[in-house]
């Protein structure tokens, strides 16, 4: 699914960055679409490149990309050309953070982990100098969800100790940290409780962990519960939207389900306890977004 403009305007640290006055009317009069329109130059073509678009002229391009109803592919393509070509000018100012900030929203959106984790990388040395501004604790938070969901829990202290006590009280590091914990911990009801408050674009690296989180939960209450459980009272405590989803979830996942004499649908427990694992798309989804 593409990044819908809603959705970014719905997220905090994202908001500011998006809500665009710009028009496509305003960007054709300043610099004519032809040199809005960039095109991504192999390496050793750089210093043959006829038209190296100046920083005005990039921050036209921005707002044309940002405006534009194009797909990820062509907004992708567009904002690589303008990183080529801040890159070459040796830009490395608020224009650049803006660049890198909508580049990796857009990128996680998209769920291409690759270019997200590229932009992040970037973005760790423009936000050392503190001139530049942006979202520092939107990405910070980032940062951490994406250790948390790779496993990778040396690299999490480490990167959780290196953070200012500035940083450490924004309200998306503080909900990144928690969820860091619910991972660590098997929290499953804790998880699925953050994903409900989760500021900017926290949700969208949460979901890459729906499957591993509703398995870890679905063993303990199968290990935990001696008698029926109500499905409905799954499907809430592992963040389901409807009954219906969850019903078609646990199946896939081995549960054994029946009813209460009234004819709702109840999870057995005991006989539910030699769960199958999770399905091969979900494993594949982790392991592709673990390979960056």
């Amino acid at each position: 699914a593409g990044l819908r403009a809603s959705d970014l305007r719905a997220h905090g640290g994202a908001k500011k960055d998006l809500e665009l006055a710009p028009t496509w009317v305003v960007c054709r009069r300043r610099a004519p679409r032809r040199l809005l329109v960039g095109k991504l130059w192999p390496v050793g073509a750089l210093l043959l490149q006829p038209k190296i678009r100046p920083k005005p002229v990039l921050v036209e391009a921005l707002k044309f990309v940002q405006v534009s109803s194009k797909d990820y592919n062509f907004k992708t393509d567009q904002l690589k050309s303008i990183r080529q070509d801040m890159t070459i000018q040796n830009i490395e100012d608020e224009l650049s953070v803006q660049v890198y900030e909508y580049h990796a929203r857009l990128a996680l959106c998209n769920r291409d982990m690759a270019e997200l984790n590229l932009c992040l990388t970037k973005l760790h040395c423009l936000y050392g100098n503190k001139r530049n501004g942006g979202h520092h604790g939107e990405f910070a938070a980032y940062v951490i969800l994406l250790s948390a969901i790779q496993d990778k829990n040396t690299e999490l202290m480490s990167k959780l100790g290196r953070l200012s006590s500035d940083l450490k009280q924004q309200e998306a590091v503080k909900h990144a940290k928690e969820v860091a914990h619910s991972i660590q911990t098997g929290n499953y009801a804790s998880f699925f409780k953050l994903y409900k408050v989760a500021p900017n674009l926290n949700g969208y690296l949460m979901c890459l962990c729906f499957e591993k989180m509703r398995f870890e939960g679905l063993k303990c209450m199968a290990k935990a519960y001696a008698t029926k459980i109500p499905v409905k009272y799954v499907s809430k405590i592992l963040g389901f939207a409807a009954v219906d989803g969850s019903v078609d979830w646990l199946k896939s996942h081995g549960a054994v389900l029946s009813s209460f004499e009234n004819g709702e649908m109840a999870l057995l427990p005991k006989d539910s306890t030699a769960l199958v694992s999770t399905p091969v798309v979900a494993a594949d989804g982790i392991r592709a977004f673990q390979a960056h």
